[in-house]
């Protein structure tokens, strides 16, 4: 059994699953302890949370009472193989710190994003869990989910030829639900973003750090070029497209429908090629992004592989991110990558919304207004 413990107990931990509804599509568990419940290998040593009433919702929900207000204490006791870190963006960058060098015996990392406020922060984190020989995952969760990861093997398997852009949308702030939309196109650009040219929504949003609404476009080191749009997006909502020199995967609905699209022989006496459809068909097996998440994590500490969405795929989303904010500052054009100033960072949008966890905060507004 591989041994696993969760710091901060909140809505990405424990409640998710818990706002699904039953025609949603969504794999279920997605929420960190109900994955690790729901995965047979992995034995749920420790919970931990500054806040008791994030300890006794998780008592009562999982009947764990393995429960912790400070997760050193918890680390410490239970020595888990694997930690998900769920904690606010705030003190994340601490944890991670901590975990790496704190001689716990720690051998993944399951982080919730963004990683970090800071380039700087993540510099730091990546070095550290590198150096400690931890394999750190961020929850970007398409990188695990099996619509993506089946777009992901399309492509090693010649369907589309060479990726030659990318491109997707999604109605979110750059760093909070931006990291997603971001790792969710650079999984398939195959290197590093080079440089960026973005905009954001309006002067007054990127006039400080926090977190803002923007559109991007981004070169590669290996000249795949890229495509996102970050602000309303209408009928574009949760949708992706890959395309190559010999097709196209189209992914609508926030990946729910997939399409591949290829090159092939025309009608009677058309005398070129036509792009025609082919329906996504599912996996032998399928497994919720989250229990993805745990079977890589278990298969990095066996072989010392990196996870599908490692510290550094977190860190250049924020910083593509910050490039967007900087090239809108100076009125357009490229900004390159990496960029020189590493203490550039983004308040993420969860911190701006509430220093509160979501749940105890929806619980005092739902006391409030009965009261």
């Amino acid at each position: 059994m591989t041994r696993a413990a969760v710091i901060g107990l909140g809505r990405i931990a424990s409640t998710w699953d818990e706002e699904r509804s039953k025609y949603d599509g969504w794999h279920l568990p997605h929420a960190h302890i109900g994955c690790m419940a729901a995965t047979p290998e992995i034995e749920i040593v420790g919970l931990a949370d500054t806040w008791v009433e994030q300890r006794e919702a998780a008592r009562a929900k999982w009947g764990i009472d393995a429960l912790f207000a400070d997760y050193r204490a918890m680390l410490t006791k239970t020595r888990p193989q694997i930690v998900s870190v769920c904690t606010g963006m705030k003190p994340r960058a601490d944890i991670l710190l901590d975990i790496a060098s704190g001689g716990y015996g720690v051998q993944a990392i399951w982080a919730e994003k963004p990683l970090t406020y800071s380039l700087a922060d993540a510099d730091a984190v990546v070095s550290a869990c590198r150096t400690a020989g931890i394999a750190l995952a961020v929850n970007c969760t398409h990188r695990w989910r099996d619509s993506f990861t089946q777009a992901r093997d399309m492509i090693d398997d010649g369907l589309i030829g060479d990726v030659m852009h990318v491109q997707g949308s999604l109605a979110c702030n750059l760093s909070h639900n931006g990291s997603h939309l971001i790792t969710r196109l650079t999984m398939f650009t195959g290197a590093p973003v080079a440089w960026v040219a973005g905009e954001a929504a309006s002067d007054d949003a990127v006039a400080g750090d926090e977190d803002f609404e923007g559109t991007g476009y981004f070169v590669c080191t290996n000249g795949v070029r890229g495509m996102f749009r970050g602000m309303r997006t209408g009928a574009l909502e949760l949708s992706y497209d890959i395309t190559g020199t010999e097709g196209m995967i189209r992914l609508l609905d926030d990946s729910r429908t997939g399409e591949l699209w290829r090159l092939e022989a025309g009608l009677v006496d058309q005398r070129r090629q036509a792009p025609v459809r082919h329906f996504f068909r599912p996996r032998h097996e399928l497994r919720s992004a989250g229990v993805n998440v745990l079977y890589d994590l278990m298969r990095c500490i066996e072989t010392g592989g990196d996870p599908r969405c490692t510290g550094e795929d977190s860190r250049e989303a924020l910083e593509v991110a910050i490039a967007v904010r900087e090239s809108h500052r100076r009125g357009g054009g490229r900004v390159d990558l990496p960029l020189a100033d590493r203490s550039l960072g983004i308040v993420s949008r969860e911190v701006l919304v509430s220093e509160l966890p979501r749940a105890i905060l929806r619980q005092r507004q739902a006391a409030q207004a009965a009261g």
